[in-house]
């Protein structure tokens, strides 16, 4: 069984890793040992050192504590604010669904990086500016899914049942339409979460979100650099470990899908 899920098993893992890190990783990921710089992977440091001694698996496994947190952190705002939104905006029609398209319309017309870019520019960098900036990029693909769906249940015959029993609106949406239209929100949440984190690695990387000395997948990428060729594995541990989350997640989506046919 374990095996034909290995997305969610890694997810698992890291997850539990990133809870447990100062259990999981035995060395400080900012005490600096200048003694003992850009060292090779071996039984000490299980994955090298970077350019201040610092142990990289030890960073790695904090980094995944930051990135999982901004990740689902900011894709659950997200959805605390885009689903309402969402199904709000279809069930109502009229001039509110006009002004909250539009809003949406507007942000989705800005590249996701860029938009971050600037939010992060005007509130200041770090790590919660970060997180505000990608929960910003990230609602608006939640509120036109939400109301495709909103859309499609809105005339269907339950729901005119309950506007014939004199449900109010609130309650037809939230408890009736809503559970219906669950499907492709929960499918599109590990895609939002996994946007998130490439997001949050990109900033970092331009040194707009987590700032040093704190670890950050995104932003050990970044120092790598000077070190391409004589410490290759700086950057390429960090690398892989965001390419498999991305994956896993995708893997995660995919599930969901498959069990929300059945």
């Amino acid at each position: 069984m374990l095996l034909k899920n290995p997305g969610v098993v890694f997810l698992v893992v890291l997850g539990l890793a990133a809870a447990a890190a100062p259990l999981v990783a035995a060395q400080s990921p900012i005490v600096m040992n200048t003694s003992d710089t850009l060292a090779v992977p071996s039984y000490l440091h299980f994955m090298g050192t970077d350019q201040f001694g610092r142990d990289i698996f030890s960073r790695i496994v904090f980094g995944a504590r930051t990135t999982l947190s901004i990740g689902i952190g900011s894709t659950a705002a997200a959805a605390i604010v885009g689903i309402p939104l969402g199904v709000w905006a279809g069930f109502r029609g009229g001039l509110a669904d006009s002004i909250i398209m539009r809003l949406v319309d507007t942000l989705l017309a800005i590249p996701s990086v860029l938009l971050a870019m600037a939010l992060v520019a005007m509130i200041g960098r770090g790590v919660m500016s970060a997180a505000i900036a990608i929960t910003v990029t990230s609602f608006p693909q939640l509120v036109r899914i939400t109301r495709a769906g909103t859309l499609e249940q809105r005339t269907a015959e339950y729901v005119s049942a309950a506007v014939a029993a004199g449900a109010r609106d609130a309650r037809i949406v939230f408890r009736t339409i809503l559970p219906n239209t669950l499907s492709p929100i929960l499918v599109q949440l590990p895609i939002a979460v996994s946007r998130a984190v490439l997001l949050e690695a990109g900033l970092s990387f331009l040194g707009l979100g987590v700032q040093p000395p704190q670890p950050s997948w995104g932003l050990m990428i970044n120092e790598s650099r000077d070190y391409m060729y004589t410490a290759p594995w700086y950057g390429i541990f960090p690398g892989v470990l965001i390419a498999l989350t991305v994956l896993a997640l995708s893997e995660a989506s995919d599930r969901v899908r498959r069990w929300r046919q059945v």
